[in-house]
Order: structure tokens, then sequence, then C-alpha cells
């Protein structure tokens, strides 16, 4: 005789409340790698490679860290013309000495590893609250130096802020994942309702053709979704980066 979805399970547990935590493991393992795990790996912005601008001059070793200053490159050295990385107690910071009469700043910083690559882009915005220098603009741990592109100075535009893209094989590569996902948490879902309320009907609803038709035109569905919300998303995580001091 076939096991109804209410009869006890072992332990006292009914066979009802075992499809109920697999319907809620469902849709919590698709959220997680939607919302967390997939844009980590896919939606990483790239940058173009830029050589360093500064030319290191300095280290000033502290008891609790040590502070390296650097040249600005010649293109901005009128308006920034020292910077210097500090790290202390694993924070690095960066703070840039800026030419005399300087109220208004609009700058990116390049973030370099220590193989040369660039991981990251800030893009900085600040009015000076006093002459001089720039307010500390916290930097990722990976850091091992800087570039500085020159954007706005007083209302004086230089250059465009740096953009970054996702490369089309990331893309590709997510479009790919979402759909083999989206299949699958489909039809979990699908089998998981169907014995929770399909009754003597369950087992003819999941594998009904029509049925089956339908979860994968809902699977496909929901990867047009996804793809529209690239734009976005991908918008989202440029501005998380922009610094207004």
């Amino acid at each position: 005789m076939k096991l109804s979805a209410r009869a006890p399970a072992r332990g006292g547990v009914t066979v009802e409340a075992v499809w109920i935590i697999l319907l809620a493991g469902t849709v919590i393992a698709f959220l997680f790698l939607q919302t967390v795990l997939f844009p980590k790996l896919f939606f990483r912005v790239r940058f173009a490679a830029l050589e360093p601008t500064g030319r290191g001059v300095r280290v000033i070793e502290e008891q609790n860290g040590r502070t390296i200053v650097y040249d600005g490159d010649l293109s901005v050295r009128k308006y920034l013309p020292q910077y210097l990385i500090s790290e202390r107690g694993g924070k690095k910071q960066l703070v840039c000495r800026v030419g005399e009469g300087v109220r208004y700043l609009e700058y990116d910083v390049a973030v370099h590893d220590k193989f040369n690559t660039v991981t990251d882009v800030l893009h900085v915005k600040e009015v000076l609250s006093a002459p001089g220098y720039t307010s500390a603009v916290d930097l990722p741990e990976e850091t091992a130096f800087v570039s500085l592109r020159l954007n706005a100075v007083d209302g004086r535009q230089f250059s465009a802020r740096m953009t970054g893209r996702i490369p089309g094989r990331n893309l590709f590569l997510y479009a790919v994942f979402c759909l083999v996902l989206n299949i699958l948490a489909v039809f979990s879902a699908r089998a998981c309702i169907a014995n929770l309320f399909g009754g003597i009907y369950g087992e003819a609803f999941l594998y009904a053709a029509e049925s089956v038709g339908i979860a994968f035109a809902v699977a496909v569905g929901m990867l047009l979704l996804e793809l529209l919300l690239i734009p976005p998303v991908v918008a989202g995580r440029r501005n998380k980066k922009d610094r207004k001091l």
C-alpha cells in the first residue's frame, strides 16, 4: 500500500513534514546560490591593466605599522603631488596631499595586488574640509600599491572615471549554471508540491507530459528574468565602490 503524505515516518516525523523540509531546503539553496554564490563567481568586474603611476620615495617604519610615501605622476602632480599608503593593525588606508587652493576632487584609485593585477577601482569624490590633505580612504586587504587617475578638480574635468566590464565568458557560464539550477529547483519544488497536495493524483501530475513541459517553460522564464536583472545588479556593485568624503 502506498504511504500517504501524512503517514508517520521513523521517529514520529510525518512524511508531510519531510516534504515540507525538502521544499524549504530547495528554496533556501536556490536563493543562496542566486544571491550570494553566483554573483561572487560570475559578476566580478574586470578593469583594464594599468601601470603603477606613483614612485615610492620613502618608507616610514612605525611601532604599529608602516607608511610608504609616493610622488604623484607628472600628469597630476600639480594637484596631487604626493600620496601615502599606511598599514596599521592590518588596516590599509590612502591619504593624498593636494595642491594649494584645491577644494574639490574626483579621482579613481586603481587597487593593484602583489601580482600587479588591478583587482578593484574606487571612485572618490571629496570636498576638502581642511586644505592640504584628503580624508583617509580605506583600501582592500589585498592592496600592494595603487594608481591614481584624476577625474575633476574644482569643476575642471580631466578624464572620465574608469569603468570595468564583466567578461562575456562569465555571463555565458552564469546563464548555463542558472538554467541548470532553475531546472533542478523547479523539478524539486514540483515533486514536493505534488506529494504534499496532489493526493492520489500526485504521481500522475509528476509524469504528465504537459506538466513536464510547463516546468521547463518556467525554468526558461526564470532564466530570462535573471538575465534582465544583470545590468542593475552590476550597476549596484559598481556604485558600492564610490566614496563620497
